[in-house]
């Protein structure tokens, strides 16, 4: 059986998936449509840069890491499996690969159905800007999802990942050295707000595609090595 059957199922199934994602979709939704029935001349931009970047995606993508793990810690979110004889570390790499691809997927949608429905007259072409943000969106997702299963492989029950929620929030709002190696700066800086340290687009398109695949290394071998068996929550 495929190492990603059971995050993948907790995602497609569980109360604990479906009620973030929806939630905070609408959330972002509602914000697209109140910038567009606003007249916001360049309401994509708004909206995107504001509901969806600031609030929807690091609370969406932490909802859906926590389904893919099962509330659980990274490493614990797989002892079933590793039980039945799987590699801790396999099961860890297919974990951390199923949210961080359905994280950077629920990313791209979400930012294009934004994008889309609060387009106002001097936003970019509709195309153009529609692509532009699904490929924001899904870097974005893929960097938060990989930062959110790094900060899940501290912890009993991985209470890092609410850790570096804060981190995100509390630091990603500004704009000096403190904002760089958070995932809300640079998808800022790309969507057209003040970048941190005055780094180009490219720089921050690079950041995120760093944060993504060094969280997302680091978190597989946090998990992979962790002693077995593990201690009672």
């Amino acid at each position: 059986m495929s190492l990603a059957f059971l995050p993948s199922t907790r995602l497609l199934r569980t109360r604990r998936a479906w009620v973030p994602i929806l939630g905070w979709t609408a959330f972002a939704v509602a914000g697209a449509m109140i910038a567009r029935a606003g007249g916001a001349v360049r309401g994509a931009d708004h909206a995107l840069l504001g509901a969806y970047a600031t609030v929807a995606l690091p609370l969406l993508v932490y909802g859906v890491v926590a389904a893919a793990l099962g509330g659980d810690s990274l490493a614990r979110s797989g002892a079933s499996q590793i039980s039945l004889g799987a590699s801790p570390f396999g099961v860890a790499r297919a974990t951390v690969l199923v949210s961080v691809a359905a994280s950077a997927t629920i990313g791209a949608v979400l930012a294009v159905s934004v994008a889309a429905l609060a387009h106002g007259p001097q936003d970019p072409p509709l195309a153009a800007d529609v692509a532009r943000c699904a490929e924001i969106g899904a870097l974005g997702g893929a960097a938060y999802g990989a930062f959110f299963t790094l900060g899940a492989s501290f912890g009993a029950r991985g209470f890092g990942r609410s850790l570096l929620l804060l981190v995100d929030w509390f630091f990603g709002v500004g704009h000096g050295s403190s904002a760089v190696l958070t995932p809300r700066a640079h998808i800022r800086s790309l969507l057209g707000g003040v970048a941190p340290l005055h780094m180009t687009a490219r720089s921050s398109f690079m950041a995120l595609t760093l944060l993504a695949f060094v969280c997302s290394a680091l978190a597989v071998q946090r998990a992979g090595r962790a002693e077995w068996p593990l201690p009672r929550r």
